[in-house]
């Protein structure tokens, strides 16, 4: 469910962005740098996916299926970089938590921004195809950013037991390699909806 407090946050944001001009503008070779990159991250995922399900050159590798995850979310962001460089729209060097703000970009120039959440209060998460890549995006961006504050909280791993993504310590191989593969199919839905959106743009 999109947060009302997203919503308002994003508005907030980047009407002063547009105000202000804080985008910088995306050269060219950005541009081709954040496409490869957002192709070349849900690859390596591929890869180190087939590598687990079909050799055992990785079975006593106990961080691969996090960074099979991690991968996913990058290509995911690096797809939204690359959709908002197309746009002539470039984060500024130096700009804090880099991830909220890319999340908060696609949410106001691709949902909100000429909709009736630009307008007015609105609750529920609208059915456009756009906010549709958007929850994708902030599933794979919340699980991703779990497993690393899990990863960092050994310490704190009884109190931790619960949470979902405490798989890393708890699941079996196989439950771990179902989450990884997950995580690939939402990235995957995530590059062609976008792709898809960028091709009609174009015509």
């Amino acid at each position: 469910m999109l947060e009302q407090k997203d919503i308002e946050q994003a508005k907030n944001l980047f009407k002063e962005w547009d105000l202000n001009k804080v985008w910088h503008s995306a050269a060219p070779e950005f541009i081709e740098h954040s496409k490869k990159k957002a192709k070349n991250s849900l690859n390596l995922a591929i890869y180190l996916r087939d590598k687990l399900e079909q050799t055992k050159e990785l079975d006593d590798n106990d961080t691969v299926t996090i960074w099979i995850v991690t991968l996913g979310y990058y290509s995911m962001f690096f797809e939204v970089e690359y959709l908002l460089s197309l746009d002539g729209r470039k984060l500024p060097e130096g700009t804090k938590d880099t991830h909220k703000t890319i999340y908060l970009a696609f949410l106001y120039y691709y949902v909100i921004k000429g909709s009736e959440l630009e307008q007015k209060k609105h609750k529920e998460m609208t059915t456009s195809r756009m906010s549709k890549v958007l929850a994708l995006l902030k599933t794979l961006q919340d699980e991703t950013l779990e497993l690393q504050r899990v990863k960092k909280s050994v310490k704190d791993l009884k109190t931790q037991r619960e949470e979902r993504h405490a798989l890393t310590y708890k699941m079996s191989r196989t439950a771990e390699i179902s989450e990884a593969k997950r995580s690939i199919e939402k990235a995957s839905e995530f590059r062609q909806l976008v792709e898809e959106c960028i091709l009609s743009r174009r015509r």
